[in-house]
């Protein structure tokens, strides 16, 4: 039985601890503020494919506590990208263990490589439309799709068959993990994606189809600013990973929802509350990285420096001042 530790139990990480409970798997979930209620109920699981059921994963606060559970076999992160958060799964990882990321951003798995170059690395790409409704309690739209594979593309043939291993508990459990022999492609365009959507939904306070309504400019915005990642893309290499015809049938999908409703991306939700949003992991990190190759990207600089300032707002440093007063 594999012995699977989901670090981040939100939403997508209480969808996939279902998934390899589903497989037959050994499920311990990090908890924070639904500690208690995954503790004592379990998790309850709302879906428009897997339809309503519950499970109940051994639920921790820390990954010291979740220690006397391992070693594990695949250590899942699905916490928010922040830098730092790689050293925090340190203590459970083995030298067994294979690192699964299934965050948003670009450029993150760098640090995991760093600070495991021994251990197997795996980046996803998660389309998953999940929100947790209340602690332990999550609603789940009709998709689910965790594209795969190993970092760096080259990997060696081990790391490859964990890879396809993954795979085949995702599979057994009902889901979905295709593995891609180079996952950057499928990363770069849903970064583009992200990248687009959610400081533009974020800095509106507009769910994505409210947002297209807002301005006959609204969806232009979106489409130069995905142009704008996938111009970072082709200077890295990937020249076929965001192009004209899939920016275009992507905007069909909110497009789409302008006759019912829309959907709220992530950092619009952690700004409506008051949460820390992953502003680097989608901007900032393509930003360096069109720098750095001299790409000059006016529309993502401008809106990463506006996230920037929204960020800021939400969490402050010493530098903060009030506003000041007069009269």
């Amino acid at each position: 039985m594999p012995k699977i530790l989901i670090f981040g139990t939100g939403g997508v990480g209480c969808i996939y601890g279902f998934i390899l409970s589903q497989a037959g798997c050994s499920v311990t979930t990090v908890c924070r503020s639904n500690f208690t209620a995954v503790r004592d109920n379990g998790i309850t699981v709302r879906s428009k494919i897997f339809g309503n059921a519950s499970y109940r994963p051994t639920a921790v606060q820390t990954v010291r506590q979740a220690l006397e559970n391992g070693p594990f076999d695949y250590v899942v992160v699905t916490a928010k990208a922040f830098p730092g958060t790689a050293n925090l799964i340190k203590e459970a990882v083995a030298p067994s263990t294979t690192i699964v990321l299934g965050q948003n951003g670009i450029g993150g798995e760098k640090e995991y490589a760093e600070l495991y170059p021994d251990n197997v690395l795996i980046v996803g790409v998660v389309y998953l439309p999940v929100t947790q409704v209340e602690p332990g309690v999550v609603e789940h739209g009709p998709l689910e799709r965790f594209e795969i594979g190993t970092y760096p593309p080259d990997a060696s043939p081990d790391a490859k068959e964990r890879c396809r291993e993954l795979s085949d508990l995702f599979r057994a459990g009902g889901g979905s993990a295709p593995v891609f022999d180079d996952i950057q492609p499928q990363r770069w365009f849903k970064l583009a994606v992200n990248a687009a959507w959610n400081p533009a939904t974020a800095l509106t306070m507009c769910d994505d189809a409210n947002y297209l309504r807002s301005s006959p400019k609204a969806e232009d915005v979106i489409r130069k600013i995905m142009k704008d990642v996938g111009e970072i893309a082709t200077a890295a290499g990937y020249p076929d990973a965001v192009t004209d015809q899939g920016i275009e049938h992507d905007l069909q999908r909110p497009k789409g929802r302008l006759d019912t409703g829309g959907k709220e991306p992530s950092m619009l939700t952690d700004v409506r509350n008051g949460r820390a949003t992953e502003v680097e992991a989608i901007l900032g990190n393509a930003l360096k990285i069109g720098e750095e190759r001299g790409v000059e990207t006016p529309y993502l600089e401008l809106i990463y420096t506006l996230a920037k300032g929204r960020d800021y707002a939400i969490a402050p440093d010493e530098r903060w001042k009030p506003i000041a007063r007069h009269g």
